[in-house]
């Protein structure tokens, strides 16, 4: 069944810890991600954003058309809740890396000073250029303040998907594209039974598809598609396509011996995009929030 999960604060902290232990090369990025990962979490909790409001007309309508339910700008954000994660993200950012400690100082201070920042969760959603003309003003990178809001954000899109997945019908299984919103899929999963599934880049729906086809161009010939894998990390495979020259990473839970999170698995695995990108190949989502 086509899903939008709920995550367990204790359990991605318990997988986080195990990544960080065994890669030690992660350390740093996780520093960052890991208490990120299960602030949102436990977020979750007491995020209420707005119901989305769709019409069942319409939604029959796009799904007989193949379209997704809705486009990311409908979705609503619980500004309360995100602002007041928003700050537990800053907090984070500034104890990290050079560009992200910038971002995060500086998006504190302007927060402490008065600054009202509602308005940018809109940015994360209709992509309006607010957050970057805001960055320029604070003299940041615009993608690092883009990262911390979609951080900050996505409790509320995931708590919007979940809501509008229960309005999904068979027939919008086995899409490219995620069928709640349209967007790329950024993750792979092939569960207990060898079924795949793909993960939304934006709202991290999960939804079916057919392990033999590419998630971006829907080549399904075997002849032009390839995987590649690491003895050493028989959990990761990275799907390639010759046709379309792009590539998505898969984790095969039957050889993870961690919980399974996908935005950790997404982040824990960035040397398998060095890979793919080394080797000519580049990935469906332009950028990997997590």
């Amino acid at each position: 069944m086509s899903i939008t999960p709920v995550w367990d604060a204790a359990a991605v902290e318990n997988a986080v810890a195990q990544v960080a232990t065994r890669r030690p090369v992660y350390a740093a990025i996780l520093g960052f991600y890991g208490p990120v990962f299960v602030a949102q979490a436990n977020a979750a909790d007491q995020t209420c954003p707005a119901a989305i409001q769709v019409d069942t007309s319409a939604v029959e309508m796009r799904s007989a058309e193949g379209f997704s339910l809705i486009e990311p700008a409908a979705f609503s954000i619980d500004k309360p809740a995100a602002e007041k994660l928003l700050v537990q993200v800053c907090r984070v950012a500034s104890q990290s890396g050079e560009k992200l400690s910038a971002a995060g100082n500086a998006l504190a201070k302007a927060m402490t000073e008065g600054v009202a920042v509602n308005a940018f969760f809109d940015d994360i959603l209709d992509e309006s250029g607010r957050i970057g003309d805001f960055a320029h003003t604070m003299g940041v990178p615009p993608d690092m303040l883009s990262l911390l809001f979609y951080l900050a954000a996505k409790p509320s899109v995931e708590a919007g998907s979940r809501q509008l997945a229960s309005r999904l019908t068979a027939s919008q299984e086995n899409r490219s594209s995620c069928p709640v919103c349209g967007s790329a899929p950024i993750l792979g999963e092939l569960d207990a039974e060898g079924k795949q599934w793909n993960h939304c880049g934006f709202c991290w729906h999960r939804w079916p598809v057919k392990r033999l086809a590419c998630p971006f161009c829907s080549n399904r010939d075997n002849t032009s598609l390839e995987y590649v894998y690491s003895d050493d990390e028989p959990e990761y495979r990275v799907n390639l396509c010759h046709e379309c020259r792009r590539y998505m990473k898969v984790v095969d839970t039957r050889k993870l011996d961690r919980g399974f999170y996908p935005p950790l698995e997404q982040v824990a695995s960035l040397h398998l995009d060095l890979i793919a990108a080394e080797k000519g190949y580049s990935h469906g989502v332009a950028s990997t929030p997590s």
